[in-house]
């Protein structure tokens, strides 16, 4: 027995001189660590039309409220329940830590952690959430530096203006505006435990998303500050009881502030290191946003989407002339969910990658009238069957134009394009429109299986949009600081890189999409909106199991929408249709009062009146339809037809002098 206390008291002390020298060891390098709290800079942020609609907190999106502005209630809360001796410790809790070690150690995992507020603090601050050691050590170096060069106060200060409290509010102040339309200094007893019980799980605490969880949080914090002598009984029992009301919006989250392009704008400062460069009070961001156009497209889908849906949905629009991006909505309600489907969001584009195939054709010697034969098809290729089918499986069982499969979205068309080409174009192509997800080189890549962001997708149509430029997503035009001085200035250089007139020439047939008169035994995918629009614009839409898609443009916007289930699950024949009518009222409500915009006709692309569904000249009481070639790339069997109908040889109808009936077919390219 003796031997054994013996051995227990040499272990015992050989322990504490290793904690001893850890201690040191960590007060030694912490003090040669030189971390600060970043300096306070107020960022502005205006809209193209010059309304400030946003104020950060550096880099960090919510109000800044000081200590002393904040009630003892919420300091006395997130005390008890964070870190109970956080003014008697220097930055760690050494006996905390001991704790959680035997608890980790048991669990053979990371099942409790043993960070400090200061801790905390300095994680927010420098660090990620992993739990590793490394970062557990970095954390608690952090800490120890921070507590030599700064009061309790102002770390508790900081502390609370970065937690982040679900629903896109960060911050204290934002926190206590959102949840109870109050100031921090207003607020309950029971209102500070209700909120200071969400930050350990934002999700999971919400009393708007998770109310039980919240309440069985809030009333341990309670319990907790009446163990610690801060509350009577009484008050622990009446703020137990209290009844809470929430009020649950603010303007930063409003729709109409368009919170998911304030996220993107939160990252493209980060991006351009603007609060590590320049040591200033106060900056100015002028962004490309317009709140008007934001708040047309709010008011469109309060108008069109669908009650008691839980469909999600994505809005992108942009100025294909200079790539200003004018509107991001990531999400149906930004306060359910911060995840941007609009950049972030991997879906497939269905048949609203079809423009890009069409590009590559017409780069390769095919025509708007270019036919094949629709009907139901099994290709074998390498061996394997692969049977695509049209929508509901309706087929014009003819040969058909590259117009008419645009207008009507022909997949059998499309694939045949695809395979005629060589799959290896249309990867190759998509490659040169900088997609930059993974794409793959597939029989079915024609018919957008192979998944894109909506930002990317809207970002190519953007370059068709402005006859072949490189144009890329611009959201910051310029950064002034607070004596007007630029600091930073976009000025994007865009270059003219793809085939002008074959962007023309798609972008012309693009518009048969809203022409109802392509019908054979289905009709054109923008047929039920083409009364709501009063202007030309090429568009294309896309539908698979899982995604629909509308994008269009014209010279001043390119708009593309998304909506489907987060889960992918299966839509309905009905999910769908509204956001045609969305997309065309964002359009015409955005363009209402602005000169009329389309193309100017280009000197070497002709204009030739054909029946645009088989490609022929249109025989009597049949449709007819100009349609637009190259002046280079016209099929000669035109020509032919042409010369047969007329007794006598004259000039084709906007065709330049020298192209004759009789000019020599050799010489024109089919």
């Amino acid at each position: 027995m003796k031997i054994l206390l013996k051995l227990t008291k040499y272990i015992f002390l050989i322990v504490l001189a290793l904690v001893i020298i850890i201690v040191v060891v960590f007060i030694y390098y912490s003090q040669k660590l030189n971390f600060t709290i970043p300096k306070k800079m107020d960022v502005e942020i205006y809209d193209t039309n010059g309304t400030n609609y946003l104020t950060l907190n550096n880099e960090n999106k919510q109000s800044y409220v000081e200590i002393d502005d904040i009630s003892q209630h919420i300091i006395d809360c997130i005390i008890s329940i964070e870190d109970k001796k956080f003014y008697k410790h220097k930055g760690i809790d050494v006996i905390r830590i001991g704790g959680a070690l035997v608890a980790n150690l048991e669990a053979n995992n990371i099942k409790q952690g043993a960070s400090t507020i200061t801790q905390q603090y300095a994680r927010m601050l420098y660090l990620t959430g992993e739990k590793k050691v490394k970062r557990k050590i970095e954390e608690a170096l952090i800490a120890m530096n921070l507590e030599t060069k700064y009061s309790k106060n102002q770390i508790l200060e900081g502390y609370l203006n970065m937690l982040y409290f679900d629903h896109g509010v960060y911050g204290i102040k934002d926190a206590c505006k959102f949840y109870f339309n109050k100031l921090p200094s207003e607020v309950t007893l029971a209102e500070a435990a209700v909120l200071t019980a969400i930050p350990k799980g934002p999700a999971i605490y919400s009393p708007l998303r998770n109310p039980e969880n919240n309440k069985e949080r809030k009333e341990l914090i309670i319990k907790e500050l009446y163990e610690d002598k801060k509350i009577t009984k009484e008050e622990m029992e009446e703020a137990i009881n209290e009844e809470i009301t929430f009020y649950g919006k603010i303007d930063k989250t409003d729709e109409y502030n368009a919170p998911y392009f304030q996220d993107i704008i939160v990252k493209e400062l980060k991006k351009l290191n603007i609060f590590e460069k320049y040591d200033v009070k106060r900056i100015k961001v002028y962004t490309t946003l317009d709140l008007n156009l934001t708040k047309i497209i709010n008011d469109a889908i309060k108008k069109y989407y669908p009650e008691d849906s839980n469909m999600q949905l994505a809005i992108y629009a942009m100025d294909p002339k200079t790539g200003n991006v004018l509107s991001v909505i990531g999400g149906v309600d930004y306060t359910e969910s911060t995840f941007n489907r609009a950049t972030d969001a991997l879906r497939q584009p269905g048949s609203t990658i079809k423009p890009f195939l069409y590009y590559a054709a017409l780069n390769n010697g095919f025509t708007p009238i270019t036919t094949f034969h629709s009907s139901k098809t099994e290709f074998f290729i390498n061996g394997k069957s692969y049977a695509p089918q049209n929508f509901a499986n309706i087929y014009p069982n003819q040969d058909v134009t590259m117009a008419y499969a645009i207008s009507t979205s022909d997949n059998i068309y499309a694939i045949k394009t695809h395979l005629f080409l060589g799959t290896h174009v249309l990867y190759n192509t998509l490659l040169d429109f900088d997609f930059s997800t993974p794409i793959l080189n597939t029989p079915s890549l024609a018919l957008g299986t192979s998944e894109v962001k909506l930002s990317e997708l809207t970002t190519g149509y953007a370059r068709f949009a402005s006859l072949g430029t490189d144009v890329s997503p611009k959201y910051i035009e310029k950064i002034t600081d607070e004596k007007g001085n630029i600091i930073y200035l976009n000025n994007q250089k865009i270059k003219q890189k793809y085939n002008q007139k074959n962007c023309y020439i798609l972008s012309e047939t693009m518009t048969n999409v809203f022409d109802n008169n392509f019908r054979i035994n289905i009709s054109a995918t923008g047929a039920p909106i083409s009364g709501m629009l009063t202007r030309r614009y090429a568009a294309k839409t896309g539908t698979t199991d899982y995604d629909a898609w509308v994008l269009g443009y014209n010279k001043d916007i390119v708009l593309g929408i998304w909506c489907g289930y987060d889960d992918n699950s299966l839509l309905r024949p009905s999910d769908a249709r509204f956001i045609k009518f969305l997309w065309a009222e964002c359009v015409e409500d955005y363009m209402a009062g602005k000169p009329y915009s389309w193309y100017e006709p280009m000197d070497d692309v002709v204009k030739i009146r054909v029946n645009p569904i088989n490609g022929k000249l249109a025989q009597k009481g049949e449709y007819e339809k100009e349609l637009f070639f190259d002046i280079d790339n016209i099929p000669w069997y035109i020509f032919e037809e042409e010369n047969n109908e007329e007794e006598e040889n004259e000039e084709f109808p906007d065709l330049p002098d020298w192209l004759f009936p009789d000019y020599p077919k050799e010489n024109i390219n089919n």
